[in-house]
């Protein structure tokens, strides 16, 4: 399966979640496009994950989205390292139900 459908299921499943107010999430989008005058630019942070979600009690968890063989790239291993040295929690999960179990945890 494509990361990119199961970033789309993740994304529905956590907006039905914030909706019930149980939660606030942001897609975190980056990469670099090129604007009609021909300008460059870069958008986010190198390694930065895929979603952020901000819980009750002030936790917030760091997801990275990968199909079944994706893996991290060195950017995004120095994001987690970074993120998880600050108490943070960072998780790379492959499927809605991974996403459901850390939010029941």
């Amino acid at each position: 399966m494509r990361e990119s459908a199961i970033l789309t299921a993740i994304c529905q499943y956590l907006q039905y979640q914030e909706n019930l107010g149980q939660l606030v999430f942001i897609r975190n989008n980056s990469g670099a496009f090129i604007n009609p005058k021909g300008q460059f630019y870069k958008m986010g942070r190198p390694g930065s994950p895929d979603l952020l979600i901000f819980l009750k009690n002030g936790r917030c968890a760091h997801i990275e989205v990968k199909n079944e063989k994706g893996k991290q790239n060195e950017a995004q291993k120095e994001y987690e390292q970074a993120v998880t040295d600050l108490g943070h929690d960072y998780h790379v999960v492959r499927s809605v139900e991974q996403v459901e179990q850390l939010l029941n945890s």
